[in-house]
C-alpha cells in the first residue's frame, strides 16, 4: 500500500471537501453552533475550523459551505507565527468569512503565555477575548485550544475566561469526533463517519492548509501554501512600492 492510499491523500482536495459537506447535509445532519442547546433527538454536526496556517484557504472552504447552505465555526489565533489576523489583508478575510454567516471564535495558544494552571487559563483567555473583540469589532463566545497538552486536555470545564470550551466534558461525552490534524484522518475517515447511521451527534475538525486544489501529500500541501503566500506578499509589496513611486517598474527585456 502506498502512502497516498494509506493516508488517503485524495480525500483532501477542495472538490472533495465540497462533496463531504454535501454528504453531511444529505445524511440529515443539521449544522449547529456551540451555543445551541443540546437536543438528544436532533441529528447534528459541529463543523469546526482551527485556522492555523492560511486564512485565504479557510475563506475558500467557507465559501464552499455557504454555497451549500452550511454554517461552520472558524477559530482564529492572535499569536500565530504563520499569519497576522490584524494585517488588513487577513482582517478582510476574517470579515468575509463572518459575512457569509459563519461563526467565529478564538483559537487560544496556551504555550504563548506558559500557562500552568486553570487560574492563569481564565486570566489569559479573558485577556485575548477582550483584545480580539475590541480590535476586530466582534463578539465571540467560544474558544478552542491550539496544540493541546496533557494540561489543556485536562481542562474540561464548560467555560474558561468567559468563553465556551469546545474541549469540555459536554462535547467530549455527547459528540463523536473526526479530525484531520497533521494532514490525514487521525482516527476515522470523515466519509465513513458521515455514512455511519449510528452517529447522531458529530464534531468535525478541519485545518485550512490540509486542503488544496490538487491531490498532494501533507508535506506538499504545506509547501504549496507557503509558496502561494510568498508570491502574494511579493506582488503586494513590490506593486505597492511601484504605485507609491518608491520603486521603478522592471524594465522590459529586449
Amino acid at each position: 500500500m502506498t502512502n497516498r492510499e494509506k493516508y488517503r491523500f485524495d480525500d483532501f482536495t477542495l472538490d472533495n471537501y465540497r462533496r463531504l459537506v454535501a454528504l453531511a447535509l444529505e445524511k440529515g445532519f443539521e449544522f449547529i453552533s456551540y451555543t445551541d442547546e443540546f437536543v438528544q433527538e436532533r441529528k447534528d454536526i459541529l463543523w469546526r475550523h482551527d485556522v492555523e496556517f492560511e486564512p485565504d484557504i479557510a475563506l475558500k472552504m467557507a465559501e464552499i459551505e455557504s454555497s451549500l447552505g452550511a454554517k461552520a465555526t472558524y477559530f482564529f489565533q492572535i499569536h500565530c507565527p504563520y499569519y497576522n489576523i490584524f494585517d488588513p489583508h487577513y482582517t478582510e478575510v476574517f470579515n468575509k468569512i463572518k459575512s457569509l454567516g459563519h461563526f467565529v471564535g478564538l483559537h487560544f495558544d496556551s504555550h504563548y503565555y506558559g500557562i500552568e494552571n486553570e487560574s492563569q487559563l481564565n486570566e489569559y483567555i479573558q485577556l485575548d477575548k477582550e483584545y480580539f473583540e475590541r480590535v476586530l469589532k466582534v463578539k465571540i463566545d467560544t474558544f478552542s485550544f491550539h496544540n493541546t497538552t496533557p494540561f489543556t486536555q485536562s481542562c474540561l470545564e464548560p467555560m474558561y475566561g468567559g468563553l465556551i470550551n469546545v474541549y469540555s466534558s459536554h462535547f467530549k461525552n455527547n459528540f463523536n469526533y473526526c479530525g484531520d490534524s497533521l494532514g490525514y484522518w487521525r482516527f476515522d475517515r470523515l466519509e465513513d463517519v458521515l455514512n455511519n447511521e449510528s452517529v447522531q451527534h458529530l464534531q468535525v475538525l478541519t485545518h485550512d492548509a490540509n486542503w488544496t486544489e490538487e491531490v498532494m501529500s501533507p508535506r506538499a500541501r504545506v509547501h504549496q501554501f507557503v509558496y502561494d503566500r510568498a508570491e502574494r506578499l511579493y506582488n503586494q509589496q513590490v506593486n505597492g512600492l511601484i504605485n507609491k513611486g518608491l520603486l521603478c517598474p522592471r524594465e522590459k527585456q529586449n
